[in-house]
């Protein structure tokens, strides 16, 4: 049964993404249950989060500690797969999946699985052989995206197709520790953390700034999409700068994550605001009721 999770906005199909799998919350995040009720629904697209395992098996969370949300203990890299079969969910009480059998779900239907590859170290030639090797049942209905571009490229010569995000060389997002080693560790003068020497030389005015900044990262990796913060989609559209739109040029989608419920008439808004500087897809955890939002436009 259709969601209407993809309505038409301004003569352009607009995709809400499930985020962590998460579509009526009766499920924990990221769980083989909220896929199985995404995938049943029919929604257009869903993201889960992959971390590789001690034994190199590939467990579908978003934390690197298990400590907050399961009743395991330690950092998610330190367990084999044996271990965290044992591990369940402090709210709902369900196991944590792997990543076969993720996909396994996927294949049954039609919906596109986007994965978040959590990885920041060099991933090995044997991770990236298992890790293409899961996907490859649903090679036409997967997009993995991740920080680390270094861990795409392998997987974007194998074809599939990758995506970027852009947070550890260019974003707005506020943060608690700007020398914690990691993404940039200075803000420019156009307001955006950014460690390229153009962020921070006078006279540069921010559309040129920004248009060349754009040029540098887009060789990082030939992705097919990027996904950004929203915060730095309106910072950067502050500064006459639409995002999506030169993306577009390019011929790269544009997803913005992660939005969230703040009621109609601030999240139309937003959602309006969105569309209209080239965004593609909204991720989301309240994906129906932001569509409907978006319909009402």
């Amino acid at each position: 049964m259709p969601t209407g999770l993809d309505p038409t906005i301004a003569g352009h199909r607009r995709v809400f993404c499930c985020h962590e799998a998460t579509l009526t919350g009766r499920h924990a995040p990221n769980s083989l249950e909220a896929v199985a009720e995404c995938v049943a629904a029919g929604v257009p697209r869903l993201e889960v989060d992959v971390r590789f395992l001690a034994d190199d098996g590939m467990l579908v969370f978003h934390d690197s500690w298990l400590d907050t949300a399961t009743d395991g203990e330690g950092a998610v890299s330190m367990h084999d797969t044996a271990a965290t079969r044992r591990i369940r969910s402090k709210r709902f009480g369900t196991t944590l999946p792997l990543f076969e059998e993720v996909v396994d779900v996927i294949r049954h239907g039609g919906t596109l699985l986007q994965v978040d590859l959590k990885l920041m170290r060099v991933m090995s030639p044997e991770r990236e052989q298992r890790l293409a090797a899961a996907m490859e049942p649903i090679r036409d209905r997967v997009l993995i995206g991740s920080q680390a571009h270094w861990n795409l490229r392998g997987l974007h010569a194998r074809g599939f197709r990758v995506a970027l995000d852009p947070t550890l060389q260019w974003h707005a997002l506020e943060r608690s520790d700007p020398g914690d080693g990691v993404g940039p560790s200075r803000r420019g003068l156009h307001g955006l953390w950014d460690d390229a020497p153009l962020a921070h030389l006078p006279r540069v005015d921010a559309r040129t700034y920004m248009a060349s900044r754009l040029q540098d990262l887009l060789g990082l990796l030939p992705a097919s999409e990027w996904m950004v913060d929203y915060r730095t989609l309106l910072h950067m559209r502050a500064l006459g700068f639409d995002l999506g739109t030169e993306l577009g040029k390019h011929g790269v989608e544009l997803a913005a994550w992660t939005i969230r419920d703040e009621g109609p008439e601030a999240t139309s808004a937003l959602l309006a605001a969105l569309f209209s500087l080239g965004t593609t897809t909204v991720i989301t955890d309240y994906a129906e009721q932001l569509a409907e939002y978006a319909r009402a436009l």
